[in-house]
């Protein structure tokens, strides 16, 4: 088994419709030990997260965070997410009511379970 600290998410833009952004890959856990949000546009905008159980969709069901609103210039941490683990195969789902205004990034530990 090896535990490795992780940039889940890099700075990346929240795409304006429903996408996954980060899958844990096979073999490995993945803990969300931090999860930011930055809005880069000159309106205030919101965000929604999922956490997806693999071969799951994302929706309300496994929103963590809903309709978010980040003010112009705002940066945001979720503590929605934070502690929580995502299986091989789960993802991370995010969607913006704007596209190219918000950013997101990520950061935790992967364990390797094979």
């Amino acid at each position: 088994m090896s535990v490795q600290p992780v940039s889940i998410l890099p700075a990346q833009p929240v795409p304006a419709s429903t996408t996954a952004i980060y899958t844990s890959p096979g073999g490995v856990l993945t803990r969300i030990d931090a999860l930011g949000v930055c809005n880069v546009a000159a309106v205030a905008v919101q965000v929604t997260i999922c956490l997806v159980p693999a071969g799951a969709d994302a929706g309300p069901a496994n929103a963590t965070t809903f309709n978010q609103t980040i003010l112009p210039g705002q940066s945001w941490n979720s503590p929605n997410e934070i502690g929580k683990v995502l299986g091989p195969g789960d993802a991370i789902a995010a969607v913006a009511t704007a596209g190219a205004a918000l950013t997101i990034s990520a950061g935790g530990l992967q364990v390797t379970t094979s």
